[in-house]
């Protein structure tokens, strides 16, 4: 299995899990011309597209995907804030704390805590074992066991956000929005805490603040915490997700 970052962040989020038969999309964030080229132009491995929320950098380009053939599970809502119908063909209304099967993926939905409804994902498949994915949330009240890679929301850390204020490169209303939507490096560190990542093999670090992140301490911190290898998420980066390494 491969996770392949088509992108990251507030210009766009999209992210493939690649087997040898089947693909995976989570978020419909980037131009559906993006991910066929990254694809080879193979649309028949697609199972199945995962969309968290409305916001456009996660669904902006959700028509695209439907319009092409690929079912797409998300909220109602997140159809609806589209102009398009949860009934309509190649799209499924999803709930929280429910399970889906799309190919050998098995997907477990759960809400987290955004300023609009916003899901969580764990997702299964026997050549990646599970995977935690997590963005666009304050915090996380869930723990998971069994856990085998984790792609989680690292937004941006206080002190960064503090100096930008006080340099005025940033307004002070952007402190209670980032704290009522997004997770800072000190949530994200004790949301890994809290779940079973002894068989964890990659901690992958999504949705950097372009101007209220610092990459390099967030990825030293949070291996330093975990003792588990950690990347940030960039464009076309692409990290072997497999079960077993070799």
């Amino acid at each position: 299995m491969q996770l392949h970052i088509l992108n990251s962040g507030s210009k766009g989020n999209c992210y493939l899990l690649e087997s040898e038969s089947e693909i995976l999309i989570i978020e419909a964030g980037v131009k559906l011309s993006e991910v066929k080229k990254a694809i080879d132009f193979d649309l028949s491995k697609v199972v199945t597209c995962l969309c968290t929320h409305q916001h456009r950098d996660h669904s902006g380009y959700i028509e695209e995907f439907i319009n092409s053939g690929i079912t797409t599970l998300a909220l109602d809502v997140v159809f609806i804030s589209h102009l398009i119908s949860p009934n309509s063909s190649y799209c499924k209304a999803i709930e929280p704390n429910h399970g889906y099967k799309v190919g050998n993926f098995k997907v477990y939905a759960f809400s987290v805590s955004h300023d609009i409804p916003c899901l969580g994902f764990t997702i299964d498949h026997p050549e990646s074992g599970k995977i935690l994915f997590l963005t666009d949330t304050m915090t996380c009240d869930y723990s998971f066991t069994g856990l085998n890679h984790i792609l989680i929301e690292c937004n941006y850390a206080d002190s960064v956000l503090d100096a930008n204020i006080k340099a005025g490169k940033a307004p002070p209303s952007m402190r209670h929005r980032l704290l009522s939507t997004h997770m800072e490096l000190e949530t994200t560190k004790k949301i890994i805490s809290n779940q079973d990542i002894t068989k964890v093999r990659n901690i992958v670090l999504i949705h950097l603040s372009d101007g209220n992140s610092n990459e390099k301490r967030f990825i030293e911190e949070i291996q330093a915490a975990t003792g588990k290898p950690v990347s940030a998420a960039k464009k076309g980066m692409k990290l072997n997700f497999s079960l077993n390494p070799f």
